[in-house]
């Protein structure tokens, strides 16, 4: 079976890009895929820095409490929904963390699915800064198409109003779709291809 983790960026307690990962998550399970839902609010990550590859960190490190479990669920997974929300026209800064912190051992090949969320009409912003620079050293494949959830207060599946069009919902759905073919489809490709021994830093 299919299993995607679904990434939500915000570190808020009441994170709307968290709401939206439990409704992606639902619609995972729907079309028959097994969703993992990993919220940044939820996770105390730290922020990157280079001793975070040392062989001689302390019991306590996060590196050693924090992101080993991270880091196995992301491995477990054959693509990610990544959900940002957009804070001054940026991509979160606590998604941006993750990514860095990833190498190619956690998302190397695998397809990902960027949806960006605004509280208003924005949302464009993210999805250009992480297609830019979110793939680089851990080898994220971002999906052609993605998907911007602008008023995303008002977006509720089977409840739409002017704010939020009723497909969205849809087209969500679709892209998930999608994704989940993309993941079963990259399998032989990490397995049989992809030399991460040879290339372990994007150019």
């Amino acid at each position: 079976m299919t299993k995607i983790a679904v990434i939500a960026g915000s570190n808020r307690k009441e994170a709307e890009s968290h709401r939206v990962g439990e409704i992606a998550s639902q619609m995972l399970e729907e079309i028959g895929a097994t969703a993992d839902l990993i919220s940044l609010r939820d996770i105390e990550l730290p922020l990157w820095d280079e001793s975070k590859g040392s062989k001689d960190l302390p019991e306590d490190s996060p590196w050693r409490t924090i992101w080993p479990g991270v880091s196995e669920r992301l491995k477990a997974a054959d693509g990610m929904v990544v959900i940002s929300p957009e804070w001054h026209g940026m991509a979160s800064p606590h998604l941006k963390n993750l990514l860095s912190c990833c190498t190619d051992r956690e998302l190397a090949f695998k397809p990902g699915y960027l949806i960006s969320v605004s509280s208003s009409i924005g949302g464009a912003y993210p999805i250009a800064e992480l297609r830019m620079s979110g793939y680089k050293n851990n080898y994220a494949h971002w999906l052609p198409d993605h998907l911007i959830i602008r008023n995303v207060a008002s977006f509720r599946p089977g409840a739409a109003d002017d704010a939020a069009p009723d497909w969205l919902a849809p087209r969500m759905r679709h892209g998930l779709k999608v994704l989940c073919a993309y993941a079963e489809a990259a399998k032989p490709i990490r397995a049989e291809v992809v030399d991460l021994d040879l290339l372990r830093n994007g150019m």
